[in-house]
């Protein structure tokens, strides 16, 4: 009969009847005793209402099958021999007002022998919002050896065939210590898992489900379905992550006006996820935004030698027009690209407006056409001159090294958008280019 260290027997149907060991509350089963190989952590936030579940395996798939969590309602970790009714139903029965304790108790009450196997065989947690906790290790998971919980207000950690208890012994210490979100918080303890022996039978597989009120895009799942270093390889996920996170913030900074801010968040991006291309890419157009060319170029230039083939959709669109005077910038820029933009200035009409004009010119500078950009914009009269097209005047002039043309071109830019942050910084960075008197 399953050791019990706290918690409530319970009496099963007949088929299968005998006596349960159940942990409930602020304490957790310790049970000693190679089967299967689990292990995980399940917690809630309850300040920010958030849930999670971090877990990895010997086996394949992991994130399929074990971590459930609702915002607002709990999380539940089903392992050993998984039953899949147990993440959804108790997470529904927490949100009709069950406790942990009294989801459990159903669950195993009406387990349904899934796959042949009973609640001998299922190892469970589930968590409330409200720091409520209760876990059960049935007798067969028990003789995984080492298995065993540990739990608190708000969390609660589990596993089978572990190295010993020293797995989450350390789990729960770095939970309670570690800063940050839920699913730093989370994926932390694993990490500690994972360096304090993990599982006997190795590992294979990891995930990371964090659910927030906001939900998507702020959610989290992550997996790593097949790898040698499962856990290392979702702390890779998540760095991308958060960095995707932070250059979101970097944008809306710069819509705000705070570059300084912006340009913290987007090196921090960038020093979480070295390796994205796309996240060089999405701060190339970041920093053509602030006014800071020099550090755009460098930027897109990293993105594209990791991944040349989103040259030919990333550029010719106009976004970089004042780079088109690098010659650098050009080898990224093929001959059909050329001849496209080319074949849409012979086709602009006398009807096209300033604004497709305007944005036709700033591709022919990408190309390092000046003289064709020149020949289009002088088309329209400067009384009709907005922003955009004053601003259009100063880069075709300092692509033809006409400075003081540019300067004076931009000033027009700011009279006409005073409030363009970036203007007026590029307004300041032409002056300051103005040869000395």
């Amino acid at each position: 009969m399953p050791s019990i260290t706290l918690g409530t027997a319970i009496s099963t149907p007949p088929a299968w009847r005998h006596w349960i060991s159940l942990s409930i509350g602020m304490l957790c089963g310790i049970a000693l005793s190679n089967v299967q190989a689990t292990y995980s952590i399940a917690a809630c936030d309850m300040s920010t209402k958030t849930c999670g579940v971090a877990v990895q395996t010997n086996n394949l798939a992991v994130g399929a099958s074990v971590p459930y969590a609702q915002a607002g309602v709990g999380a539940v970790a089903s392992q050993f021999e998984t039953n899949p009714v147990y993440g959804p139903k108790g997470l529904a029965l927490m949100k009709a007002g069950k406790t942990p304790k009294q989801a459990l108790q159903q669950l195993l009450a009406e387990d349904g022998n899934f796959e042949g196997e009973g609640i001998q065989a299922r190892q469970v947690a589930l968590v409330g919002i409200d720091g409520l906790t209760a876990v059960y290790t049935g007798a067969e998971a028990q003789q995984a050896n080492w298995a065993g919980s540990r739990c608190g207000p708000g969390y609660s950690i589990q596993g089978n065939g572990l190295a010993g208890p020293q797995v989450i012994e350390q789990m729960e210490q770095t939970y309670l210590h570690a800063a940050g979100s839920l699913a730093e918080r989370l994926l932390a303890a694993l990490s500690a898992g994972d360096a304090a022996g993990g599982q006997r039978s190795g590992r294979e597989s990891s995930a990371l489900l964090v659910k927030t009120p906001q939900g998507w895009p702020v959610d989290i799942d992550l997996r790593v379905d097949h790898a040698t270093d499962p856990v290392g390889e979702l702390r890779h996920l998540l760095n991308l992550e958060m960095a995707r996170r932070q250059t979101v913030t970097a944008q809306r900074l710069v819509d705000a006006g705070q570059f300084d801010q912006a340009r913290e968040q987007l090196d921090a991006a960038l020093a979480k996820a070295p390796d994205w291309p796309r996240l060089w890419l999405r701060a190339a157009r970041i920093a053509m935004q602030m006014d800071e060319p020099g550090l755009a170029m460098r930027d897109l230039d990293t993105a594209l030698v990791r991944q040349p083939a989103w040259a030919a959709t990333e550029l010719n669109q106009g976004v970089y027009a004042e780079l088109g005077q690098l010659e650098h910038f050009h080898a990224w820029i093929d001959t059909a690209q050329k001849q496209q933009t080319l074949r849409d200035a012979d086709a602009l009409t006398t009807h096209a407006t300033v604004a497709e004009r305007v944005a036709l010119t700033r591709r022919l500078l990408e190309d390092g056409d000046a003289a064709t950009a020149r020949k289009l914009i002088d088309a329209i009269p400067v009384s009709t001159g907005s922003a955009a097209m004053h601003e259009v005047r100063a880069d075709i002039a300092l692509a033809q090294t006409d400075t003081a043309k540019a300067a004076a071109e931009i000033q027009l830019a700011v009279a006409a958008a005073p409030d363009d942050l970036r203007l007026r910084k590029k307004a300041l960075r032409l002056k300051q280019a103005l040869p000395k008197p």
